[in-house]
Formats: structure tokens, C-alpha cells, sequence
């Protein structure tokens, strides 16, 4: 299992290669990914796919809470922290 800080810099590094528009060092855990339009909202589900592939588990997307996609800590607590997106 990787621990916080790991799961924050493959996230860090996945939105800043996806977007081509930021550094990863220039992207902190509260920066608004979407709504600075960092990434597209239809980037949103190539995330998807990225955290079925970080968390070894599908995402109901069907189930998804409104705000999880918000900034890195947001998804972080959303897909990995003692629960997922659907509690």
C-alpha cells in the first residue's frame, strides 16, 4: 500500500503530464484543478481510469460525490483515505 505522500505525487505528476500547462512542483495539494483549468473536464475521465489503476479498484462513477475532483487533497480523501467516493 503506498502511503499519502506517494499517492499525492503520482497524482501531482498524472494532472501536471496531463495537462502540459503546469509544473508538478507548482501544483499544490489545493490548487482547483478544474475549475483553473488545469485539466478538462473530460480529462476527468482519463483520471478515472488513472485511480482504478493507483487504488487496484474500480470507480462507481454512478456514485461519485459532488467536489471530488476538486484539488489533489480532494481526491486524495475521495479514492483513498478510510473510504472511497461512495460512503
Amino acid at each position: 500500500m503506498k502511503t499519502e505522500a506517494e499517492i499525492k505525487h503520482a497524482l501531482r505528476e498524472w494532472i501536471a503530464r496531463a495537462s502540459g500547462k503546469i509544473d508538478a512542483r507548482n501544483l499544490s495539494d489545493e490548487t482547483p484543478i478544474v475549475e483553473q483549468r488545469i485539466i478538462s473536464s473530460l480529462q476527468v475521465m482519463d483520471l478515472i481510469l488513472f485511480l482504478e489503476r493507483l487504488s487496484a479498484r474500480p470507480v462507481e462513477v454512478d456514485r461519485l460525490k459532488p467536489g471530488v475532483f476538486r484539488d489533489i487533497n480532494s481526491i486524495y480523501s475521495g479514492f483513498f483515505h478510510s473510504g472511497s467516493e461512495t460512503e
